[in-house]
């Protein structure tokens, strides 16, 4: 069972991710992460190892979805562990074939898991439904 003090760490680190994603602050999205960050989403085969490339894909994607937002509904964290629940929501740029065409709407929900390691994210771990 996580702490008060946990799920506040959680929110603020949340809210953090959340923002600067949103706000294609890649310089600030990438500094919550560590340097050697594995991110999976297993449903799309994808998998990157380190900031650089991890921040790179979400720079790509932000190209191909420009004005998406991810919207954080619930956050639940237990030690070194955060699952989020989101809304993802926004308009295909048309740029990405396994994307809508250009102009169409773009959402999805999704569970992701961070894991920590010294205040920073270590690992996420991205689960469409």
């Amino acid at each position: 069972m996580s702490s008060p003090q946990t799920r506040t760490d959680a929110g603020k680190l949340v809210q953090e991710w959340a923002d600067a994603y949103n706000a294609q602050d890649f310089a600030r999205f990438g500094a919550l992460f560590t340097d050697d960050v594995a991110y999976t989403v297993s449903a799309y085969g994808f998998a990157f190892t380190g900031r650089d490339t991890f921040v790179s894909h979400i720079r790509e994607y932000a190209a191909a979805v420009p004005d998406r937002t991810l919207t954080p509904k619930r956050i639940i964290a237990d030690g070194d562990l955060i699952a989020v629940e989101t809304d993802f929501a926004g308009t295909s740029a048309g740029t990405v074939p396994a994307l809508p065409p250009a102009g169409q709407p773009v959402t999805a929900a999704f569970c992701t898991i961070l894991r920590l390691r010294d205040g920073k994210i270590a690992t996420q771990d991205d689960y469409i439904g």
